[in-house]
């Protein structure tokens, strides 16, 4: 029994983890049999195990800061 995927599989490739997952779930929905689901729910699992191993990109402190300095602009007018 071997599950396949392109999507889900180039998504994993890529280290889009949480997109993979999602494209995992749509797949078990598609599938009936029951060895299968449990087979894809564990791809699926490992995919958000490894999302939360994923470092923060800095994305959100810069917005952060840069939010906290137009509201400080904005108090001075």
């Amino acid at each position: 029994m071997e599950l396949r995927d392109t999507l889900a599989e180039c998504l994993e490739k890529k280290g889009q983890w949480r997109r993979a997952a999602r494209r995992w779930l749509a797949v078990m929905d598609k599938t009936t049999d029951d060895g299968n689901r449990e087979a894809i729910a564990l791809r699926r699992a490992h995919c958000i195990d490894m999302a939360a191993n994923v470092p923060p990109d800095g994305r959100r402190a810069e917005h952060r800061r840069c939010g906290q300095t137009q509201s400080r602009v904005n108090r001075e007018y």
